[in-house]
């Protein structure tokens, strides 16, 4: 443990220690620290996987000796250091400032050139981002909610704002049969789903590879997300439906040529207890199939299985840059709901 004073105008008012925590069962203790979204621990064998699979360590903070402070730091084995789950009780400013600096130091002293965050790991549950004022604040799966202190003096200490995701969402999700859109034909396209966790095994090389090869690099959040991508599916299965997996075939050819996924939000069901929304994740679309309504396809088809399991609202991730699927949300619909900031330093 390191020991470190602060001064207030040239007199002793507190000291500040650190403690760098590795072990993923000691870390997931203090994990609520720095997030809103409740930590059950139903949810520990989703986040000690992604801890253990990055290697990820804490920084905890203590005021004369009192626990104030979390922020979790993990990388990419190359040049970049992510955080997440940063935060101070009591959103103290001298306090937030010293828990950046001790990131920032960490940073120079192993020599990562890049600083990026906050990302909460498992994000499929946790999310991403500080929320900008102004953003919805009720509980939902991946929308972190804090004060906007916490930008701001990440902003003053040097760091940029890397991506602006807006969500999209509202209620009741738009139900569309897209076979019945006169102005495609999708008689050369097979929408389906796995059943099961097996079944999506089977289709996972191709889930990764259009993944991998169509999404732009602001919507990739988390580092080598192929090593995570089973801990998510697994997450899906048990809190979600099959239909929130979704697969594109050609049929003349048998290839697979689109995919996409919905995430479960397990903090919010319906007065007879059914979970009632979902975060429309991901949708991408091999170049050659586009321009087809295919997204339309995948969108529409999903949402007629959704209807019938009493999901009715949708909260959808963008980033400000995709100027495709923010048309997407606004034909179908979606209002702006909240903002989340992904901030960078360059060290």
């Amino acid at each position: 443990m390191n020991f470190i004073k602060y001064y207030d105008r040239n007199v002793l008012r507190y000291e500040l220690t650190h403690n760098i925590l590795n072990n993923p069962k000691e870390i997931l203790k203090y994990l609520q620290i720095g997030i809103n979204i409740p930590i059950w621990s139903e949810f520990d064998k989703y986040i000690l996987n992604d801890l253990e699979y990055y290697q990820a360590k804490s920084f905890l903070l203590y005021e004369d000796g009192n626990l104030i402070g979390n922020s979790l730091i993990f990388d990419d084995g190359h040049e970049t250091l992510y955080f997440g789950y940063f935060g101070v009780i009591n959103n103290e400013t001298d306090k937030i400032l010293f828990l950046i600096d001790l990131i920032i130091d960490y940073a120079r002293d192993n020599n990562f050139k890049f600083i990026l965050g906050p990302i909460n790991i498992p994000v499929i549950i946790y999310g991403w981002g500080f929320m900008k004022a102004g953003s919805l604040n009720n509980l939902y799966a991946c929308k972190p909610v804090n004060p906007p202190i916490y930008q701001k003096l990440f902003l003053k200490k040097g760091f940029l704002i890397k991506h602006e995701d807006i969500t999209w969402e509202g209620s009741p999700l738009p139900r569309i049969n897209p076979w019945k859109m006169k102005q495609y034909d999708f008689s050369d396209y097979e929408y389906f789903n796995p059943n099961d966790f097996n079944e999506f095994l089977k289709l996972k090389t191709d889930f990764l590879r259009l993944h991998t090869e169509n999404l732009p690099p602001s919507s990739r959040i988390t580092p080598d997300v192929v090593g995570v991508v089973d801990n998510y599916i697994r997450y899906i299965f048990e809190y979600g439906h099959n239909c929130m997996l979704f697969f594109v075939r050609y049929i003349p050819t048998e290839e697979i040529i689109a995919c996409g996924s919905y995430l479960p939000n397990p903090f919010r069901k319906d007065t007879k207890g059914n979970y009632d929304s979902c975060v429309i994740y991901t949708w991408v679309v091999d170049p050659k199939h586009r321009r087809k309504g295919i997204t339309m396809l995948m969108y529409g088809a999903t949402s007629l299985q959704l209807f019938k399991k009493k999901v009715i609202y949708g909260s959808g991730p963008i980033p400000s840059d995709n100027i495709a699927n923010t048309g997407v949300a606004k034909v179908l619909g979606g209002s702006k709901g909240r903002t989340h900031l992904i901030l960078e330093f360059k060290t």
